[in-house]
This record gives C-alpha cells, sequence and structure tokens, in this order.
C-alpha cells in the first residue's frame, strides 16, 4: 500500500490580507492532489489544520470539495483535525461536509485497511494532554495485531518544537509499535528513526510564516510518499513549487542591493523580506525607497530594521538567562517568562512584525486551549 501524507495546508489563510496569498494555498493544494494521484497512492492521510479555521471561507470548503472529485474515490482519505481547525466548542468540523473519515476526536480511534491499522487522535492541549497520553498508551496493544501500522497524531513533541514551553508531548509518552508516525502542526519536515518504525513530520505546504522560509530552502515543501508494501517501510519527499520567498539583510546606504536577491521572470512574483541595517534610520523614507526599487518586482515587501545604535543581539543573548530570571520573578509564569524573552530579542532587532507574529500565535493558542479546557469541564 502507498500512502500519501500531507498536513497543514491551512486552507482559507489570507496572508497580508492579500487575495494571491489566499489563492497560493489554494494553488499548491490543487497540484498536492495531482501528485497524489500520479505518484498511485492508495491512502492519503492528512495530519490536522486542513483549514486554517474550524469555520473557513466558501472558496476554501469549494477547493477541497473539487480536490476530492479529482480524487474520485480512487484514493481513501483519512484526516484528523488539528489546532487550527478544531471547533471551537462541541459543533461539527467543516470536514463532515465531505465524505472523509475524521479520527480521533477527544479519543483514538482506528480502522483496518488491507491489513494495516490506521489508528488516530485529533489536537488536544491544555488540560486534555493528560488524556491525550492516556489514549495514546492504547496504540502498542492494538499494532501487535498486524504486520503494519500507522498513528495519526497532530501535536507539538518537546524535542522538534523550535518555541520553548508550547510542546505537549515527550518522546516518551509515545507508542513504539508504529511502522509510521503521520504527524502534523510543525511546517518543517522532519523525518526520523523511531521506536519500530519512522516519526514524520509532513510540514506545511506554503510558507505560513516568516520564520519557516530557511527550513523551506533547506528542505523544500509538499508531502510524503510512504511505501508498506516491502518489509521496510520506504519514504519518499514529494516536492511542490511554491511562490519565492526571500530575506535579505542590506545597510541603509546600499538598498539598491535588494534588486541582486530578485530572479526575473518567475512564475510568481516573490515576497520580499528586508532588514536594513544602520543608525538613527530614517525608515520612511527606507520604505518610500525601497517601495520606489521593487514596485512590479515583488508581490509585496516587509520591512524590518536593525538600528546600530542599540544593544547588539549578541549581548542580548549573553545575559538571556539571567533576564529571563528576572522575567520569570515578576510574572511568575514559565510560559509568560518564554513569550516574554521571544518578543524582547525580536524588538531589540527592530522586527515588529516578527513579534506581532508571535504574539498572534501566542493568543491564539491560549484562545483555543482555554476554549477546550472549558468543553472539557
Amino acid at each position: 500500500m502507498r500512502v500519501a501524507h500531507m498536513s497543514d495546508t491551512h486552507l482559507g489563510y489570507r496572508q497580508y490580507n492579500l487575495d494571491e496569498r489566499e489563492k497560493d494555498f489554494y494553488d499548491v493544494f490543487e497540484r498536492a492532489m495531482d501528485k497524489v494521484l500520479e505518484e498511485r497512492a492508495d491512502l492519503l492521510l492528512h495530519s490536522g489544520d486542513l483549514f486554517d479555521s474550524p469555520t473557513p471561507p466558501i472558496k476554501a470548503l469549494y477547493v477541497f470539495k473539487k480536490a476530492l472529485q479529482k480524487l474520485d474515490g480512487r484514493v481513501k482519505v483519512y484526516a484528523i483535525l488539528g489546532d487550527h481547525d478544531m471547533p471551537k466548542r462541541k459543533a461539527m468540523p467543516p470536514h463532515r461536509l465531505f465524505d472523509l473519515r475524521v479520527l480521533g476526536i477527544g479519543k483514538l480511534e482506528w480502522d483496518e485497511i488491507n491489513g494495516v491499522l490506521i489508528a488516530g487522535i485529533s489536537n488536544l492541549r491544555g488540560r486534555a494532554v493528560e488524556l491525550l497520553k492516556e489514549e495514546l498508551k492504547k496504540f502498542d496493544a492494538l499494532a501487535k495485531k498486524y504486520k503494519k501500522s500507522i498513528l495519526m497524531a497532530h501535536q507539538a513533541i518537546k524535542k522538534y518544537l523550535p518555541f520553548e514551553e508550547a510542546y505537549e508531548i515527550d518522546e516518551d509518552d509515545l507508542p513504539r509499535k508504529a511502522s509510521y508516525y503521520a504527524f502534523g502542526h510543525l511546517h518543517s519536515r522532519i523525518k526520523v528513526r523511531f521506536g519500530e518504525g519512522y516519526l514524520a513530520y509532513a510540514g506545511s505546504t506554503e510558507i505560513v510564516r516568516r520564520d519557516e522560509i530557511g527550513s523551506c530552502k533547506e528542505k523544500g515543501k509538499g508531502f510524503y510518499l510512504v511505501d508498506l508494501e516491502g518489509d521496510e517501510v520506504e519514504i519518499h519527499e514529494v516536492d511542490l513549487d511554491i511562490r519565492p520567498q526571500i530575506k535579505v539583510e542590506v545597510e541603509e546606504k546600499e538598498l539598491e542591493k535588494v534588486l541582486s536577491y530578485i530572479t526575473p521572470n518567475q512564475p510568481k512574483l516573490p515576497i520580499l523580506h528586508v532588514t536594513v541595517k544602520g543608525k538613527n534610520i530614517n525608515r520612511q523614507n527606507v520604505i518610500e525607497r525601497l517601495d520606489s526599487l521593487l514596485k512590479e518586482k515583488v508581490l509585496i515587501f516587509k520591512t524590518y530594521f536593525k538600528d546600530l545604535d542599540k544593544p547588539e543581539i549578541e549581548k542580548i543573548k549573553k545575559s538571556a538567562m539571567d533576564l529571563k530570571s528576572v522575567m520569570k520573578d515578576y510574572l511568575k509564569d514559565e510560559e509568560l517568562a518564554s513569550l516574554a524573552m521571544d518578543l524582547y530579542k525580536l524588538l531589540a532587532e527592530g522586527d515588529v512584525e516578527g513579534a506581532k507574529e508571535v504574539a498572534e500565535d501566542y493568543l491564539k493558542l491560549k484562545i483555543r486551549g482555554s476554549r477546550h479546557d472549558f468543553k472539557e469541564s
């Protein structure tokens, strides 16, 4: 059996409030469906955040409907819910509009397909993490009855999460007998040996945040094709073309250098993230000059500033542990202290947009967590 493992497609996400960016997420998803058929997959597993919201726009629902029609029953689809598309209350997820199996809402659920165990649990957080750990313990007993087994989950594992104090589980909380662990939530591709098989984050199919640009350049975007036919599981990367995003750093007096990073005649105009270094930077003047230089050469450019008169981030890092201790003592909360440090470092570099993104993500997690806790209670 050949399995396509996909995750974090975030259909309906409207980055920078641009029509073009919302369409980018639809375009890459449609190309992914073409690739699933080209690769002759028997099964498509989606590990959460199919939609960017539990109430996605009509266009997102339509794109997914057309995708299922394209698969035309030749590929069976299983999904779990991520933190983005998990309903806020005891409501029906948007997935229920379509003919696909959604696994594990509040508990581990499973099916058998061609002698392979397919088990999954949708995203749980907050006080429900203890329930998550208990449900995961059920898997190994089930897997003993099968030669091949897959576990689907949309959770952050401590070892792989780049943001401190935002994970739900540790490796010790995971069962050991899965042939393949189909995980979602982290947007960078990860594939490692684990237990009796492989643990993999398929990553997002598009760049959702600026800090994903580096990993995208290194590992690409797309999905995994998992071949379960032989004795050993084989995993292949299937890459998808996306709109290019570029990060550059230039001196205030040499803004023209940004043009050297732009490749002409690309299918889609790039998104450019420009960090401008200098002393006493005239920010308005910089933005106006960049606007003139980049007109019709990029879809959008985002500007960040590094004032060389301010303390360097290296100095901040040296005192970070002491500063974090002070913040922790003052705030009386480890998680808030970590958030404060992340914001402090970004703002010290003049990265206001990055700080906004971190703050928005934190608030989204807290709101979803508190609502889920309320639902559980």
